[in-house]
C-alpha cells in the first residue's frame, strides 16, 4: 500500500515537472521599473492573451507562431523601455508596444 502511494506521488511529481517546463515561457517576471508603476501597463505574454476555441488548432498555432507566442505586450514603447532598462528582467524578451502596432485588413484575394 505504501509502495503504491509512493509510486503515485513520484508519477504526479513527474507530470508537474513536465508541465512546469512547458509553462516556463509563459511566466513573465519583472520588478517595477519606477515607484508607483501601474502593472496594468504590462499586458502579458502573447500566448496568455489568446484563446483558441478549437483545441485541434492549438498545435497549428504553436507551429506557425513559434517563439512569437512568448513575446511580451505592453501599452507603449515608454513602458517597454522602462522594463528593459530598470525592470530586472530574468530572461531576454521581445517587447511589443501596442501603440506601435499598425492594423491591416487582408483583402479577399489575399485570404
Amino acid at each position: 500500500r505504501r509502495d503504491r502511494a509512493e509510486h503515485d506521488v513520484r508519477s504526479a511529481q513527474e507530470k508537474v515537472d513536465v508541465l512546469s517546463g512547458q509553462l516556463a515561457g509563459l511566466d513573465f517576471k519583472f520588478k517595477d521599473p519606477e515607484a508607483k508603476f501601474d502593472r496594468s501597463r504590462v499586458k502579458g505574454v502573447v500566448a496568455k492573451l489568446m484563446q483558441v476555441k478549437d483545441p485541434a488548432m492549438v498545435t497549428a498555432l504553436e507551429v506557425v507562431a513559434g517563439g512569437k507566442l512568448y513575446q511580451v505586450v505592453v501599452d507603449t514603447e515608454v513602458t517597454g523601455k522602462a522594463l528593459l532598462s530598470k525592470g530586472s528582467l530574468q530572461k531576454r524578451v521581445t517587447i511589443i508596444p501596442l501603440n506601435k502596432i499598425d492594423s491591416r485588413t487582408a483583402t479577399g484575394a489575399q485570404v
